[in-house]
């Protein structure tokens, strides 16, 4: 029980640590302050990052100091990180204060568990619980990464439908006589989701900043990580402005897009037939294993004379 005691201490130890830093947060050197104000396309999160604001709650402080940490021993790239989790509308600080969370829960997890079997006389070792401890308090750490990837994926699919759809509404506005900028603006009117509602907020930094709408596409693109809305602002922006080249961009954009939904999801439906058929096998082989042992097991026995 000293070693459980000595745990306990040390995770308390550690949470107040933690917690100290994420309120009194150390200031930011002067030259990254001045670097990330000069770098050109700096977004707000990434400003705030660098000059510490926006971080007035608490979880969100956790979460600074823990993602402080990891990038101290070189665990995670916060760029990269922040890179992914843009689709997904989550901050890296949110992420990091989650895994937290779940590794504190799972570290006290099985010390909590062994000091309630205590008193019913169930005792166990000092040892199995360190194990147990770091074992579970390791896997809650990491369990908010499970399924991230996956789910980055998902939602970048879900971007390319939305997109196939808002370039046809759009072709289909410019082939009704509307003007370029009317059918983008009109087409991103015209549709629900946070697909659209990206689109729109990329038509509205256009026109505030006075970019061409291919060049906020292309960033956007970039930020999501949709490699085809990168490759329509390109061909958008090589068709220059004449509406007639534009429309046919956007058409054949917007059909090899379908063109390759299409084939996605055909794959997706033979993997989804090939791992219904393993149930099938495998009730097949049991069913001729459990008849076969029986007509062996009737063979092999020897007949018994009165």
């Amino acid at each position: 029980m000293i070693v459980v005691a000595m745990l306990a201490g040390a995770g308390i130890g550690l949470g107040v640590f933690v917690g100290w830093r994420a309120l009194n947060p150390p200031p930011p050197h002067l030259t990254r302050v001045l670097a990330g104000f000069d770098r050109r396309g700096t977004s707000i999160a990434e400003l705030e990052e660098v000059t510490g604001a926006g971080r007035s709650h608490l979880a969100t402080r956790l979460g600074h100091a823990t993602l402080r940490g990891l990038e101290t021993v070189g665990l995670v790239d916060t760029r990269q990180l922040r890179q992914r989790l843009r689709i997904l509308d989550m901050s890296p600080e949110r992420h990091a204060f989650d895994k937290l969370v779940a590794g504190v829960a799972g570290f006290c997890l099985p010390i909590l568990a062994g000091a309630a079997l205590a008193p019913t006389g169930v005792s166990v070792t000092a040892g199995v619980l360190a194990v147990a401890a770091l074992a579970v308090g390791a896997a809650g750490f990491f369990y908010p990464d499970l399924g991230l990837a996956e789910r980055v994926e998902r939602r970048r699919s879900g971007f390319r439908h939305a997109l196939s759809a808002y370039l046809d509404l759009v072709t289909i506005i410019l082939a009704g006589g509307g003007g370029l900028e009317t059918a983008l603006w009109s087409a991103a009117d015209s549709g629900d989701g946070w697909a659209f509602a990206e689109l729109r907020h990329a038509l509205h930094g256009a026109r505030l900043s006075g970019a061409t709408p291919w060049n906020s596409f292309d960033r956007l693109g970039t930020e999501l990580g949709v490699d085809e809305l990168r490759e329509l602002a390109a061909s958008a922006h090589l068709a220059g402005d004449q509406g007639a080249r534009i429309r046919a961009s956007l058409a054949a954009k917007a059909d090899s897009m379908r063109a390759s939904q299409t084939a996605a999801i055909e794959t997706q439906a033979e993997a989804a037939t090939e791992k219904m058929l393993l149930p099938v096998v495998a009730l097949v082989v049991g069913m001729i294993l459990f008849i076969g042992f029986g007509v062996v097991e009737a063979i092999s026995t020897p007949a018994i004379t009165p």
